[in-house]
C-alpha cells in the first residue's frame, strides 16, 4: 500500500473529520493536501502549538505535556467539533502529540502520541523513538504514516502503511 492509494480510499470514503495536531505529525497536511477530494474529508485541521495555544484549545491547564491523556484529550475535542461542523454521521476526531527531534537539548524521549474518536472506538497508539537516530522529518513521517493508518481503521478501509521502526523502538496501540 503506498500513501498515495491510502489518501485516495480515505478521500473516497463517507467519513469526515477534524485534526488536532502539535509538536509533531506535520507531514499529515501534505499527504492529506496535495491528493484529489481534501474537502470532502477533512473538516478543520488545528494546531495549537505554543503551550498556551494548547491549554487554550483544551480549555485546560496542561498537567502533562505530551501524553496519552492529552492526545485523547485533544482527540475528544476534535471529535465533538466534527460533530458541530458536519451533519454526516460518520465523523471523527484525530489528534497528534509530540516530542520528536529538536535543535536543543531536551530531556524525555522522543515520541508521539495518536488518539483518536469515533462514534463507534476511541483509543491512542504510542510510539518511542531511540534518540539520535533519525532526523525530525524522518520522525515526523512515521508519525504521519501512523495517523494514516488510524484513519484507515476507523473508517474501515483496514490496509495499512507499513511502519519501520529499529528494534529498540516500541509502538503500541491501546483501544479504550
Amino acid at each position: 500500500m503506498t500513501i498515495k492509494k491510502l489518501v485516495n480510499k480515505i478521500h473516497s470514503s463517507n467519513f469526515q473529520g477534524c485534526f488536532s495536531i502539535t509538536g509533531g505529525g506535520m507531514k499529515i497536511i501534505e499527504y492529506l493536501f496535495t491528493t484529489p477530494g481534501t474537502s470532502k474529508t477533512i473538516l478543520e485541521i488545528l494546531i495549537p502549538y505554543s503551550k498556551n495555544s494548547l491549554s487554550d484549545f483544551l480549555s485546560d491547564a496542561l498537567d502533562s505535556h505530551v501524553s496519552h491523556v492529552e492526545a485523547i484529550n485533544m482527540a475528544e475535542k476534535s471529535y465533538l467539533r466534527s460533530k458541530t461542523l458536519s451533519r454526516n454521521s460518520n465523523t471523527f476526531g484525530i489528534s497528534c502529540t509530540a516530542a520528536i527531534s529538536t535543535n536543543r537539548l531536551r530531556r524525555g524521549d522522543n515520541r508521539a502520541y495518536i488518539a483518536w474518536r469515533s462514534e463507534f472506538s476511541k483509543g491512542y497508539t504510542s510510539v518511542i523513538f531511540q534518540k539520535n537516530r533519525r532526523t525530525r522529518q524522518e520522525e515526523d513521517i512515521i508519525i504521519s504514516k501512523i495517523i494514516l493508518n488510524t484513519i484507515s481503521k476507523i473508517i474501515g478501509i483496514n490496509e495499512y502503511l507499513k511502519i519501520k521502526l529499529y528494534e529498540s523502538e516500541k509502538l503500541e496501540e491501546h483501544n479504550i
